[in-house]
């Protein structure tokens, strides 16, 4: 049985030893070679490949007679913003100290009357008190005191938007007994 067995191992040798002479590759030498070629080069920058592009002829604009598709139509265009309009702020006129915050921001905290006309006091997001008056501007969006009443400041905004123009959009602030 061993002479047996020293026989199988004998041909499994064989059999392993005819796979791995089949694995060898006859153009490895060469292959060596390239790549001793390759590192003894000095390195420089690779070769930058541009691939063609065709080129197209030139086509016309069919629509350049027309109004851009980034402009707004011209009866937006004449009363843009910044253009005082019927209802535009005036861009002369100058900022007062409450156009800085915007509506959210300022609180009313008291009103009383002074020489025949009702004030308020605002309070801002810094802590300090403003008095103001029917007249007087506030908030972000060119907002006019046009009303004062013990409880509530009624304020007209002026706001630009694309489709309709400058448009006049009602506002209030009012004391909030909570805070």
């Amino acid at each position: 049985m061993t002479s047996l067995v020293r026989r199988g191992l004998v041909a499994g040798w064989l059999a392993a030893l005819l796979l791995l002479t089949g694995c060898a590759d006859p153009a490895l030498p060469q292959l060596e070679a390239s790549l001793d070629d390759i590192r003894q080069k000095a390195s420089s920058e690779p070769v930058m490949v541009i691939p063609y592009i065709p080129l197209y002829p030139a086509q016309r604009y069919q629509h350049s007679d027309a109004r851009s598709p980034f402009l707004p139509p011209q009866s937006i265009q004449d009363n843009a913003y910044g253009v005082a309009g019927e209802n535009g702020p005036d861009p002369q006129r100058p900022a007062e100290p409450l156009e800085r915050f915007s509506l959210q921001e300022l609180q009313l905290v008291g009103t009383l009357r002074m020489g025949g006309r009702q004030v308020a006091m605002i309070a801002t997001p810094e802590g300090e008190v403003v008095n103001v008056r029917e007249g007087n501007y506030m908030g972000t969006n060119d907002g006019r005191i046009v009303a004062i009443s013990a409880q509530e400041i009624e304020i007209r905004e002026r706001v630009y938007t694309q489709q309709n123009g400058w448009q006049t959009r009602p506002a209030s602030l009012t004391i909030d007994d909570e805070r």
